[in-house]
């Protein structure tokens, strides 16, 4: 079973992370899990490698040193939802309330069962390991990011079913998203905390701005959200000459035994 295990890695850590993320979809009007990824991701670690794996694991999840990525990483979502507020106000969008701060309520729901709780199955597990696997293909890294965002926009298909996604924030928007962290992962020094605390910024400024239109303008400033992203991606993926930070395969394994 261990060398099964470790032959299907990957397969089983997708399909564990369905199963324990969409148990809760039909109790609970679509809501997932956002923990899954995680617990997958220990589950098959403890599995494979046992202890010293877990240790590993836990030193890629608590590589805190990233410096200014901590102000980078927040500072991109801001930009980019800042952007779309002001371009669907110019094109004649109207409030239906200022944008406030949320409540404690609504911070503490974000901050314990919000979806930054994926990246330590996403980023911590998946990513690296899928970085490796193609590290020797040109353009690999972007790659890895591609086929995680794959599953990525598959894991997310509930709350579309459910009518709590629109379409492009699923078949569109994840792409994007998982290109911007794979490269902020890759250029904060494999820090989990600083992709933790990107996506966190991006569940804020969701709840904060998107109440303030609703109907067709509510669509438009997600639609023009989501394009400004994409664009952002794309501006990476160019940037990088299409290497988009692309890892050898000879420098993974001592960067994840780093601490």
């Amino acid at each position: 079973m261990k060398q099964i295990l470790n032959r299907y890695e990957m397969a089983f850590f997708f399909l564990l992370t369905y199963i324990l993320s969409w148990w809760s979809v039909p109790l609970m009007n679509g809501a997932q899990i956002p923990q899954g990824p995680a617990f997958a991701a220990i589950i098959l670690v403890a599995l494979v490698t046992g202890r010293v794996g877990l240790r590993k694991y836990w030193q890629q999840l608590t590589q805190w040193r990233a410096g200014w990525w901590y102000l980078i990483a927040p500072s991109i979502i801001i930009g980019y939802t800042g952007i779309a507020f002001v371009i669907n106000l110019l094109t004649g969008a109207t409030l239906v309330q200022a944008p406030h701060w949320l409540t404690l309520g609504t911070f503490v729901q974000l901050l314990f069962f919000g979806g930054q709780w994926e990246e330590l199955g996403w980023t911590g597990y998946a990513l690296p390991k899928l970085q490796e696997r193609f590290a020797n293909h040109s353009n690999g890294s972007l790659i890895a990011a591609l086929v995680l965002g794959v599953f990525r926009a598959i894991w997310h298909l509930p709350l579309f079913l459910y009518g709590k996604m629109y379409w492009f924030d699923i078949f569109v928007f994840s792409f994007a998203f998982q290109i911007i962290i794979a490269w902020l992962y890759d250029r904060s020094g494999k820090s989990v905390p600083v992709v933790m605390l990107f996506h966190f910024t991006s569940n804020v400024l969701g709840a904060i701005m998107f109440p303030v239109f609703v109907g067709v303008e509510r669509l438009m400033f997600y639609a023009l959200f989501v394009s400004l992203a994409v664009l952002f991606a794309l501006a990476l993926v160019w940037s990088s000459q299409s290497k988009f930070g692309e890892v050898k395969a000879e420098a993974i394994e001592p960067n994840l035994n780093r601490q």
